[in-house]
Protein backbone atom coordinates (compact mmCIF):
# COMPACT_ATOMS: atom_id res chain seq x y z
CA UNK A 1 0.00 0.00 0.00
CA UNK A 2 3.05 2.38 0.04
CA UNK A 3 3.97 4.35 -2.87
CA UNK A 4 3.42 7.83 -4.26
CA UNK A 5 0.26 7.58 -6.96
CA UNK A 6 -2.67 6.63 -7.53
CA UNK A 7 -2.69 4.50 -10.35
CA UNK A 8 -0.67 6.66 -12.63
CA UNK A 9 2.88 5.89 -11.66
CA UNK A 10 5.10 8.21 -10.02
CA UNK A 11 4.38 11.69 -11.10
CA UNK A 12 7.39 13.18 -11.60
CA UNK A 13 8.26 17.14 -12.14
CA UNK A 14 6.48 17.96 -15.53
CA UNK A 15 7.74 20.88 -17.64
CA UNK A 16 4.77 20.79 -19.96
CA UNK A 17 1.15 21.91 -19.61
CA UNK A 18 -0.44 21.29 -16.21
CA UNK A 19 -3.08 18.38 -15.66
CA UNK A 20 -6.93 19.70 -16.18
CA UNK A 21 -7.67 18.70 -12.15
CA UNK A 22 -7.13 21.34 -9.84
CA UNK A 23 -7.91 19.60 -7.00
CA UNK A 24 -4.85 17.38 -7.47
CA UNK A 25 -2.62 20.40 -8.67
CA UNK A 26 -3.31 23.13 -6.38
CA UNK A 27 0.31 24.36 -5.82
CA UNK A 28 0.22 26.12 -2.33
CA UNK A 29 1.01 30.03 -2.99
CA UNK A 30 4.36 29.93 -0.55
CA UNK A 31 6.30 33.07 -0.18
CA UNK A 32 8.46 31.60 2.22
CA UNK A 33 11.49 29.31 2.16
CA UNK A 34 11.04 25.37 2.96
CA UNK A 35 11.35 25.44 7.07
CA UNK A 36 10.35 28.99 7.25
CA UNK A 37 7.10 28.34 8.95
CA UNK A 38 9.25 27.68 12.16
CA UNK A 39 11.05 30.78 12.33
CA UNK A 40 10.40 33.72 14.11
CA UNK A 41 11.45 36.92 12.19
CA UNK A 42 14.86 37.43 14.34
CA UNK A 43 15.43 33.87 13.28
CA UNK A 44 14.43 32.20 16.41
CA UNK A 45 12.66 28.95 16.22
CA UNK A 46 9.01 29.37 17.35
CA UNK A 47 6.41 26.95 18.26
CA UNK A 48 4.77 24.83 15.18
CA UNK A 49 2.69 26.66 13.02
CA UNK A 50 -0.41 23.86 13.07
CA UNK A 51 -2.33 25.35 10.40
CA UNK A 52 0.82 24.70 8.04
CA UNK A 53 -0.41 21.21 6.06
CA UNK A 54 1.78 18.64 5.83
CA UNK A 55 2.13 19.28 1.79
CA UNK A 56 2.54 23.07 2.23
CA UNK A 57 5.19 22.46 4.96
CA UNK A 58 7.44 20.42 2.41
CA UNK A 59 6.15 22.08 -0.57
CA UNK A 60 4.22 20.26 -2.42
CA UNK A 61 1.03 20.01 -4.53
CA UNK A 62 -1.80 19.37 -2.35
CA UNK A 63 -3.52 16.03 -4.25
CA UNK A 64 -3.78 12.09 -4.37
CA UNK A 65 0.05 11.85 -5.55
CA UNK A 66 3.19 13.64 -4.37
CA UNK A 67 6.47 13.53 -6.19
CA UNK A 68 8.67 11.16 -4.57
CA UNK A 69 11.80 13.35 -5.90
CA UNK A 70 9.94 16.62 -4.26
CA UNK A 71 9.42 14.61 -1.42
CA UNK A 72 12.97 13.55 -0.82
CA UNK A 73 14.25 17.23 -1.86
CA UNK A 74 11.85 18.75 0.83
CA UNK A 75 12.77 16.31 3.92
CA UNK A 76 16.55 17.11 3.31
CA UNK A 77 16.07 20.93 3.10
CA UNK A 78 14.14 20.81 6.25
CA UNK A 79 16.38 18.40 8.11
CA UNK A 80 19.42 20.81 7.37
CA UNK A 81 17.66 23.62 8.84
CA UNK A 82 16.58 22.11 11.95
CA UNK A 83 19.74 19.89 12.43
CA UNK A 84 20.60 19.94 16.04
CA UNK A 85 23.77 21.07 15.21
CA UNK A 86 22.67 24.19 14.41
CA UNK A 87 21.13 24.44 18.06
CA UNK A 88 23.89 22.58 19.96
CA UNK A 89 24.21 26.88 21.66
CA UNK A 90 20.76 27.39 21.39
CA UNK A 91 18.69 27.70 24.91
CA UNK A 92 17.14 24.59 25.86
CA UNK A 93 13.77 26.12 25.00
CA UNK A 94 15.50 26.54 21.50
CA UNK A 95 16.58 23.00 21.57
CA UNK A 96 13.46 21.88 22.21
CA UNK A 97 11.37 23.39 19.59
CA UNK A 98 13.92 22.13 16.98
CA UNK A 99 13.32 18.37 18.19
CA UNK A 100 9.41 19.07 17.97
CA UNK A 101 9.32 20.66 14.39
CA UNK A 102 12.03 18.08 13.24
CA UNK A 103 9.42 15.15 14.69
CA UNK A 104 6.46 17.30 12.59
CA UNK A 105 8.55 17.07 9.62
CA UNK A 106 9.53 13.31 10.07
CA UNK A 107 5.56 12.77 10.89
CA UNK A 108 4.42 14.70 8.10
CA UNK A 109 6.84 12.32 5.55
CA UNK A 110 5.66 9.63 6.98
CA UNK A 111 2.27 10.69 6.20
CA UNK A 112 3.03 11.74 2.69
CA UNK A 113 4.88 8.83 1.62
CA UNK A 114 2.15 6.26 2.26
CA UNK A 115 -0.79 6.07 -0.24
CA UNK A 116 -3.52 5.55 2.08
CA UNK A 117 -2.74 8.05 5.13
CA UNK A 118 -1.74 10.82 2.33
CA UNK A 119 -5.31 10.01 1.21
CA UNK A 120 -6.82 10.23 4.35
CA UNK A 121 -5.05 13.33 5.15
CA UNK A 122 -6.17 14.80 2.05
CA UNK A 123 -9.53 13.91 3.30
CA UNK A 124 -9.53 15.15 6.28
CA UNK A 125 -7.99 18.73 5.02
CA UNK A 126 -10.82 19.29 2.86
CA UNK A 127 -13.97 18.09 5.13
CA UNK A 128 -12.25 18.02 8.83
CA UNK A 129 -12.55 14.52 9.63
CA UNK A 130 -9.44 11.36 8.95
CA UNK A 131 -11.82 8.22 8.12
CA UNK A 132 -9.10 6.11 9.64
CA UNK A 133 -9.72 7.57 12.59
CA UNK A 134 -13.46 7.86 12.35
CA UNK A 135 -14.32 5.39 15.14
CA UNK A 136 -18.29 5.77 14.12
CA UNK A 137 -17.97 5.27 10.64
CA UNK A 138 -19.00 1.62 9.70
CA UNK A 139 -17.91 -0.50 6.82
CA UNK A 140 -20.87 -1.77 4.37
CA UNK A 141 -22.04 -5.33 5.21
CA UNK A 142 -21.04 -6.39 1.83
CA UNK A 143 -17.54 -5.50 2.15
CA UNK A 144 -17.56 -6.66 6.18
CA UNK A 145 -18.45 -10.21 4.41
CA UNK A 146 -16.25 -10.18 1.39
CA UNK A 147 -13.26 -9.27 4.15
CA UNK A 148 -14.17 -12.30 6.68
CA UNK A 149 -14.15 -14.81 3.16
CA UNK A 150 -10.99 -13.58 2.50
CA UNK A 151 -9.37 -13.88 5.97
CA UNK A 152 -11.25 -17.61 6.39
CA UNK A 153 -9.13 -18.65 3.42
CA UNK A 154 -6.13 -16.65 4.09
CA UNK A 155 -6.11 -19.03 7.59
CA UNK A 156 -7.29 -21.91 5.46
CA UNK A 157 -4.45 -21.59 2.94
CA UNK A 158 -1.88 -24.78 3.06
CA UNK A 159 0.51 -23.75 0.94
CA UNK A 160 2.39 -20.79 -0.52
CA UNK A 161 0.54 -20.98 -3.95
CA UNK A 162 -2.52 -20.58 -2.48
CA UNK A 163 -2.01 -17.18 -0.31
CA UNK A 164 -0.24 -15.94 -3.69
CA UNK A 165 -3.39 -16.35 -5.17
CA UNK A 166 -5.62 -14.65 -3.20
CA UNK A 167 -2.74 -11.54 -2.07
CA UNK A 168 -3.01 -11.17 -6.23
CA UNK A 169 -7.04 -10.96 -6.04
CA UNK A 170 -6.31 -8.84 -2.93
CA UNK A 171 -3.85 -6.14 -5.56
CA UNK A 172 -6.38 -6.11 -8.31
CA UNK A 173 -9.27 -5.07 -5.71
CA UNK A 174 -6.54 -2.44 -4.53
CA UNK A 175 -6.04 -1.17 -7.84
CA UNK A 176 -9.88 -1.22 -8.63
CA UNK A 177 -10.06 0.61 -5.36
CA UNK A 178 -7.90 3.14 -6.06
CA UNK A 179 -8.97 4.39 -9.59
CA UNK A 180 -12.27 4.99 -7.79
CA UNK A 181 -11.07 6.89 -4.80
CA UNK A 182 -9.54 9.49 -7.61
CA UNK A 183 -12.67 9.40 -10.22
CA UNK A 184 -14.17 10.47 -6.36
CA UNK A 185 -12.08 12.70 -5.21
CA UNK A 186 -11.41 14.24 -9.01
CA UNK A 187 -15.52 14.76 -9.03
CA UNK A 188 -15.79 16.29 -5.81
CA UNK A 189 -17.77 13.39 -3.92
CA UNK A 190 -15.82 13.27 -0.80
CA UNK A 191 -18.20 11.16 1.17
CA UNK A 192 -18.03 8.53 -1.73
CA UNK A 193 -13.75 8.68 -1.50
CA UNK A 194 -13.85 8.28 2.58
CA UNK A 195 -15.70 5.27 1.91
CA UNK A 196 -13.46 4.24 -0.49
CA UNK A 197 -11.12 4.48 1.95
CA UNK A 198 -12.34 2.45 4.69
CA UNK A 199 -11.93 -0.02 1.91
CA UNK A 200 -8.43 0.30 1.16
CA UNK A 201 -8.09 0.23 5.00
CA UNK A 202 -9.31 -3.30 4.88
CA UNK A 203 -7.20 -4.50 1.77
CA UNK A 204 -4.32 -3.28 3.56
CA UNK A 205 -4.75 -5.39 6.84
CA UNK A 206 -5.84 -8.28 4.53
CA UNK A 207 -2.23 -8.13 3.16
CA UNK A 208 -0.72 -7.95 6.37
CA UNK A 209 -2.57 -10.86 7.39
CA UNK A 210 -1.31 -13.45 4.47
CA UNK A 211 2.11 -11.74 5.29
CA UNK A 212 1.82 -12.54 8.54
CA UNK A 213 0.86 -16.49 7.61
CA UNK A 214 3.49 -16.53 5.10
CA UNK A 215 6.30 -15.78 7.77
CA UNK A 216 4.12 -17.87 10.64
CA UNK A 217 4.25 -20.89 8.37
CA UNK A 218 8.11 -20.34 6.52
CA UNK A 219 6.49 -20.14 3.17
CA UNK A 220 9.23 -18.38 0.07
CA UNK A 221 5.92 -16.22 -1.50
CA UNK A 222 6.13 -13.76 -3.78
CA UNK A 223 3.16 -11.28 -3.66
CA UNK A 224 3.38 -9.26 -6.73
CA UNK A 225 6.74 -7.04 -6.75
CA UNK A 226 7.18 -8.75 -3.18
CA UNK A 227 8.55 -11.32 -1.56
CA UNK A 228 9.05 -13.13 1.66
CA UNK A 229 11.62 -15.94 2.18
CA UNK A 230 11.43 -18.86 4.02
Amino acid sequence: MHGSSFGAGPRKRDPGPPPKSPRDTQVPRRALALGDHFFSKDGALRRDPTQVSHFELLGLPKGLDVDDDALDEGLRVLQRRLHPDRFATSTQEQRDLADAASARVNGATAVLRDDLRRADYLLLLETGTSVLDDETRTAPPSLLMEVMEVREAIDEATDGGALEALVAANDARVVDAKARLRAEVDGGDLEAASNVVVELNFYGKIEGEALAKADGEGWSVAFGDRRRQA
